[in-house]
């Protein structure tokens, strides 16, 4: 306990050098992204992320050191390296490539982009750069002003002393929230407030940076599409996604308002944190620093008009307060906006739909095709086999009957085994296309069966009050028969949960499971087939799977009752 409050200054120090760090990645960030849109440089775009993610990887291993704080790594798996095609051809972004260079270097941004905790290392340098270095520097602070002024001076010695570890334990607490894997299940109201700023933050910076897709017009379909996806995952307003990232003039008309608009939306809880910091706590806690005789850096206006320099610290955490409990609101009204102009209108909707339709045919043509060329395989190996040695024992039978009456039992013994195995693989091959508890108990019994045979404990909560056509009841249940396979033989989870609920026309899926996470669907083929087979029905798939966990599989169907 000494040695962590005698030592806790210098660990101050030594995060106020790291949050310096994290500004000059911010500011990379930023001058990145604006050569990328203008002049195309997207080659700096990996070297600016590794420049960020070098610098919450340093803050993570000091929370393990300092605190014993394991903060997981929150980032995707990298992509697998590009394959050649039959013609040693490499294919990124509808274009071939004879080497795997530039294909590998549009999946490493992408891979990068698209992942979450790359704008939430975004959201913590910004934080690390006003909060941070505020909780960083005032044990040094205290410390310091008390060796410099009397007769307080060792009071405020003994308070800086005492308040480092406590303030340290604060901004690792505040950096597990925005650097570790988000798991929403344990998260608590102040660690989502701080997360809601800080996606606040990021908001603000896409914003303030929509200029630039007007200048770098072939990448403002991807922003878009970034922007989308954002508008969901962050704000909760679902926007539909088209197929293709070409640009629209409607896509070019938000771009050209959201610098004004968005900014307006998100620019205050962003202002009242770096006026805490900046404006009210920093130019006190430098006035402290500044030996007696020097001129200060701020006059400590506020403590002339309050009555008190001290009465600045609460008022500052009032102000961080108010910052964190508007931006939630601001954050969803942000999302409307983006909802607004980037979901497909008009003969958009209805060219996207018809192309979605066409796909979507082609799709369970192909994977009807493959049923049956499983179909027919497991029969040829399995039961057609067995019927042959069948014919092939009775035929020995007959000549073993009357000459070797001990053999042709063992013979016979053999047939009736085959005959069984036969059996069951028939019985398991009707259960692989339709299994019998589906057509006679429905979707919900069926559902419930599955979780019986699940290695894990699995809970079923299934609220049908009706009976569903025998295809969609049919596409639910191997949805959530391969949702629950990939759980046992992947997740390493302890536990399983499966909700099935109807509204209206929509039924709905939920998977959750307590594992391992890290899902991409990209690298596998059974979550993929399931979305062939739900979009058949207007369905849709989505994965939420942060490594670390935990992972949620949420599949929609339309239906109709039966």
């Amino acid at each position: 306990m000494f040695r962590d409050i005698a030592i806790a200054p210098v660990r101050g120090l030594v995060l106020a050098g790291l949050s310096v760090l994290g500004l000059i990645a911010l500011l990379a960030h930023a001058a990145v992204v604006i050569l990328s849109f203008s002049l195309g440089l997207v080659v700096l775009v990996p070297r600016a992320v590794g420049l960020a993610r070098r610098v919450t990887d340093a803050r993570r291993q000091l929370a393990a050191r300092w605190h014993a704080v394991v903060i997981l790594s929150p980032y995707a798996p990298e992509p697998a390296p590009p394959r050649p095609d039959a013609d040693g051809m490499y294919e990124s972004n509808g274009r071939l490539y004879r080497n795997p260079r530039v294909p590998a270097l549009h999946n490493r941004i992408d891979w990068m982009l698209d992942d979450l905790a790359t704008w939430r290392d975004v959201g913590w340098l910004a934080l690390g750069g006003s909060v941070g270095v505020v909780l960083a520097l005032t044990p040094t602070a205290l410390i310091v002003y008390g060796a410099l002024t009397a007769p307080w001076g060792f009071a405020l010695i003994v308070v800086g002393l005492l308040s480092g570890p406590v303030l340290l334990r604060l901004h690792t607490t505040v950096s597990t929230a925005l650097l570790g894997p988000p798991r929403r299940a344990m998260r608590s109201r102040p660690s989502k407030l701080v997360e809601t700023w800080g996606r606040s933050a990021g908001l603000f910076g896409l914003s303030v940076l929509s200029l630039g897709a007007l200048v770098g017009v072939p990448w403002a379909g991807r922003v878009a599409d970034l922007r989308r996806r954002l508008a969901a995952d962050w704000s909760g307003a679902p926007v539909a996604m088209p197929r293709d990232l070409r640009v629209t003039g409607r896509q070019l008309l938000f771009f050209a308002l959201d610098p004004i608009v968005g900014v307006l939306m998100t620019v205050l809880p962003l202002a009242l944190a770096v006026y805490a910091g900046w404006v009210l706590v920093f130019p006190q806690t430098w006035r402290w620093l500044v030996p007696p005789g020097e001129p200060p850096w701020s006059s400590g206006w506020y403590g002339q008009v309050a009555g008190s320099d001290l009465l600045v610290f609460p008022v500052a955490v009032v102000v961080m307060l108010l910052a964190a409990w508007i931006a939630p609101p601001l954050v969803r009204l942000n999302g409307r906006w983006v909802r607004y102009f980037l979901t497909p209108t008009g003969d958009k909707a209805l060219t996207l739909r018809v192309r979605e339709l066409v796909q979507t045919r082609a799709e369970m043509t192909d994977a009807a095709a493959a049923e049956l060329r499983r179909i027919e395989r497991d029969l040829h190996d399995g039961a057609q086999a067995r019927l042959v040695a069948m014919g092939f024992g009775l035929g020995a039978l007959e000549q073993l009957i009357d000459q070797d009456p001990a053999k042709a039992k063992q013979v016979l013994a053999s047939v009736k085994d085959n005959s069984a195995l036969a059996l069951a693989e028939l019985r398991d091959l009707v259960r692989g296309i339709h299994p019998p508890v589906l057509a006679d108990r429905g979707l919900g019994d069926a559902v419930r069966a599955l979780a019986l045979d699940t290695p894990l404990p699995v809970k079923v909560r299934a609220d049908l009050p009706s009976r569903l056509d025998p295809p969609v009841e049919s596409a639910a249940y191997f949805a959530v028969s391969e949702a629950l396979f990939n759980v046992t033989r992947h997740a390493e989870a302890n536990t399983a949960r499966v909700d099935v609920h109807l509204s209206e026309d929509v039924l709905e899926l939920v998977v959750r499971d307590d594992g391992r996470g890290g899902v991409d669907m990209s690298r596998g083929t059974g979550l993929r087939g399931v979305a062939r087979r739900l979009s058949a029905f207007d369905g849709a798939m989505t994965v939420h799977s942060p490594v670390g966990g935990p992972t949620t599989v949420r599949m929609t169907l339309r239906v109709s009752a039966g």
